[in-house]
């Protein structure tokens, strides 16, 4: 028996030590071995043993785009074995004889090499069944336009053999191009030389929007081809696919500039074909009675961009006096995206409303717009329309000519308030308080915290140190490859593939995701969403795409131009990992930006008791600009602004400091002030959530959210003693609570809401016109001036899209009004 014991023991250990042993392996494999400067190659990795880090930074003759991961579990000779897979496409920056060099995985502190792989490229290629069976045509319906003019860009996709996926590995890129994608897709059969092709269209509706010559460049797809299984491929690939890079044709659109209008009239901004027509229902009135009057703007093109020219009256009679109001509605569209652009109308409706009796005529309404087809201006004209008024049963609405002429006379004179002013600023170390607002993943995280425990807290603690440790691992990798760039020959490209692996490692940290490769594109939106100013993202691309110029464009570097870029790698690392690496450095800034606002201060009160208002309104902005944000502080800017008669900044500033502190009077106070010099009024309107929520404005956010923050602990606390008595949770105490949380948290998500979305803003410069479209030749729409408060509703390029009213909706210069 013993003897059995120790045999099966001895077979045991013999079949446990080879793991142990031999540790793990790693291989690599191509497709392909000799491909066209135009193709691309399949690169795959296997690791038996487990997922590795993977490291590609020595691969310098192809551009390396990931393809993702997967994981397989076999059970062999009575061991379970692990098996990662990497896929990636190499495309080949030059021709020749290129190299894959031995690539290095690290698993579990041990690390293993492939073999080196040679690729042979050349011009030219004779192409295989698979690759002539697919093949992919961009074209534009119109190759020649004019700025504004709407044409149809397609990409016509065509393919002969079984398709098992297809995506695009580089999309297509619409510069100095507004783009609207059809909603649906075309797909259709097409016989080319005897062969039947499957054909799937994708349509985009194109508008240029600056003169000029312009290439939109190819599209790269890529494609599984379905192979029959006997093929020698086979034996690489665990599926009977085989993959195709796909890549579209340029396509060259030349933008031709609008000519000159010196006509009659204005310029709608309207390119296409199009139409107006009037009609009033009724045009026999009594003074005070209104009608209808509707104007349909129908047509092809910009019909978006398309706005009510401005109405005229005039009257029939010798030296009549025309008084007539006009009030406006909503108006209705109706538009459609159709082959050749946007199709449909727009239906304006005004009540226009005679106050004196008389006879007068609403004029000819012209619509002045481009005729791509005829390349000319045309205008549409609307017939005139005669109204007869007759005197009202009312005495108010019988006035006289003279008594209007009369009115008329009157010397109007400038409205001031004597005898009045604003409140005094603030002073005392509470101004240079910041104000400590709870971050909105702060507040998430213990709103969570009762439910989470109440339901697992376990789960997801596991969870989040996962996550944290995939961004640790990638800033410790971005260090080791800075300190062997340190280390290395600084005239060798290996020092310039450690400079470039510790920057985009810096960058993937920031997505707590693994990799060894990133483009500009992922690079900007990595960055974006990680809370980095613009101007910050800009450097690091940048000095991305410098550090790709050096590595593959052949530029010369010596010694001096290699610590400089030791230099730059190191500021770029510290922008993007900048808790990790500059821990020190930042918990010396508070203390010196303490000291230095509170001297920046003093100047300012200095400055605002002496009348230098607008020298103190800047230093006051330049410590909110340091990062001490309060109600106080914005209060003082506010109130020096307002005295260098600057009402739109006031009005800014007072807005900024309610958010804080809605329940301020003193501050509430001036602001009523301030809004008595604006000169645009709002109609008296309330939204519904503004209703729901009244105490928003009128409690400090910041109390909102510990209160929420509160109750939510109070609620689960009570629902886990329920749970454990066994008793209902949702019983009246429970019901309060729950009713209490409910209100709280929503308000509080409201106020994150309007604080990050920036959607409400206020004009700054003295007089703002509101166009129809982003550029300073459109329509006109209505002017708006300083101190007004308006809805952002769209931010593009340099531009808002802004509301004031229900029908006063346009777009104005980003410079021209501020986010609160």
């Amino acid at each position: 028996m013993n003897k059995k014991r120790v045999f099966y023991l001895i077979i045991v250990l013999l079949a446990v030590m080879p793991r142990f042993c031999l540790g793990f392996d790693v291989t690599a494999h191509v497709d392909k071995n000799n491909i066209s400067q135009d193709d691309s190659i399949l690169l795959r990795i296997d690791v038996n043993g487990g997922e590795a880090d993977i490291d590609l930074s020595m691969i310098e003759d192809f551009k390396v785009i990931s393809r993702g991961t997967s994981s397989s579990y076999h059970y062999i000779n009575g061991k379970l074995e692990k098996k990662a897979s990497y896929q990636y496409i190499l495309i080949p920056l030059r021709k020749g004889r290129l190299k894959i060099p031995e690539i290095k995985a690290t698993l579990e502190g041990e690390t293993a090499f492939t073999e080196n792989i040679v690729i042979t490229v050349a011009d030219q290629m004779v192409e295989p069944e698979e690759v002539k069976a697919v093949f992919s045509k961009a074209s534009a319906a119109k190759n020649t336009l004019f700025t504004g003019e709407q044409t149809v860009f397609s990409l016509q996709f065509f393919t002969s053999r079984r398709l098992s996926e297809v995506g695009f590995e580089r999309p297509f890129e619409f510069k100095r191009f507004s783009v609207k994608q059809f909603s649906k897709e075309r797909t259709y059969t097409r016989n080319i030389n005897g062969v039947r092709f499957n054909v799937t269209q994708v349509d985009y509706l194109i508008t240029p929007s600056f003169p000029g010559k312009f290439r939109i460049d190819p599209a790269v797809l890529i494609a599984n081809v379905v192979v029959s299984s006997g093929l020698s491929d086979s034996l690489f690939f665990s599926s009977n696919t085989k993959p195709v890079r796909v890549v579209s044709n340029p396509v060259e659109i030349e933008v031709l500039p609008l000519p000159a209008y010196d006509g009659e009239g204005v310029f709608s901004g309207l390119i296409g074909e199009f139409d107006i027509k009037s009609d009033i229902d009724s045009t026999n009135l009594k003074a005070g009675e209104s009608a209808t009057l509707t104007i349909k703007v129908s047509g092809t093109g910009n019909i978006i961009d398309a706005n009510l020219p401005e109405l005229n009256f005039a009257g029939t009679g010798e030296g009549d006096k025309i008084n007539v109001k006009v009030y406006d509605d909503n108006p209705v569209e109706k538009i459609d995206l159709t082959r050749q652009g946007y199709s449909g109308h727009k239906i304006f409706k005004k009540a226009i409303v005679p106050v004196t009796p008389g006879q007068f005529e609403i004029k000819p309404l012209s619509l002045i717009y481009f005729n791509v087809d005829a390349k000319e201006f045309k205008k549409a004209s609307t017939e005139p329309l005669f109204i007869d008024v007759t005197a009202s049963d009312k005495p108010e609405y019988n006035v006289t000519k003279q008594d209007i002429r009369d009115k008329d006379s009157v010397t109007k004179k400038e409205v001031s308030l004597l005898n009045r002013d604003i409140l005094e600023i603030k002073e005392g170390i509470k101004v240079l308080k910041g104000y400590r607002e709870i971050h909105f993943l702060l507040f998430a995280i213990l709103m969570s915290i009762p439910a989470v425990i109440f339901t697992g807290l376990k789960f997801f603690v596991i969870f989040r140190r996962k996550e944290v440790s995939i961004e640790k691992k990638m800033v410790e990798k971005a260090q080791f490859h800075y300190k062997k760039a340190l280390k290395l020959n600084r005239e060798g490209k290996e020092f310039l593939n450690h400079v470039y692996s510790a920057i985009t490692s810096s960058i993937l940290s920031k997505a707590d995701k693994k990799g060894e490769t990133v483009t500009i594109k992922e690079t900007r939106t990595i960055l974006k969403n990680s809370g980095m100013e613009s101007r910050n993202i800009e450097k690091v691309t940048h000095f991305l795409e410098y550090i790709e110029l050096c590595r593959f464009g052949g530029k010369k570097m010596d010694s001096s131009a290699a610590k400089d870029l030791l230099l730059q790698a190191k500021k770029i690392m510290k922008l993007i990992c900048f808790a990790v690496i500059c821990l020190s450095f930042l918990s010396f800034i508070p203390e010196k930006a303490a000291a230095d606002s509170t001297a920046v201060f003093i100047e300012a009160v200095n400055d605002y008791k002496s009348g230098n208002f607008e020298q103190a309104a800047q230093k006051f902005e330049m410590i909110a600009q340091q990062g001490t944000k309060n109600s106080y502080l914005y209060y003082n800017i506010a109130n020096a602004y307002l005295k260098s008669k600057d009402i739109g900044r006031a009005v800014l500033w007072y807005e900024r400091a309610k958010k804080f502190n809605p329940g301020d009077p003193d501050l509430n106070f001036n602001l009523n002030y301030a809004n008595r010099f604006v000169k645009d009024k709002q109609d008296d309107s309330y939204d519904i959530m503004e209703i729901i929520f009244f105490w928003d404005n009128l409690v400090p956010a910041r109390i909102i959210q510990i209160t929420a923050v509160i109750f939510s602990f109070l609620f689960f606390t009570w629902a886990g003693v329920q749970t454990v008595l066994r008793k209902k949770i949702f019983s009246g105490t429970g019901s309060v609570l729950f009713a209490i949380l409910i209100l709280t948290a929503a308000a509080a998500c409201i106020s994150y809401y309007k604080n990050y979305s920036g959607s409400d803003a206020v004009i700054v410069s003295k007089e703002a016109f509101i166009r129809s479209s982003i550029s300073d030749n459109s329509t006109k729409l209505f002017t708006l001036h300083a101190g007004v408060k308006i809805t952002v509703v769209e931010k593009r390029d340099e531009y808002l899209k802004i509301k004031f009213s229900r029908d006063k909706i346009g777009w104005v210069r980003s410079d021209q009004a501020e986010i609160i």
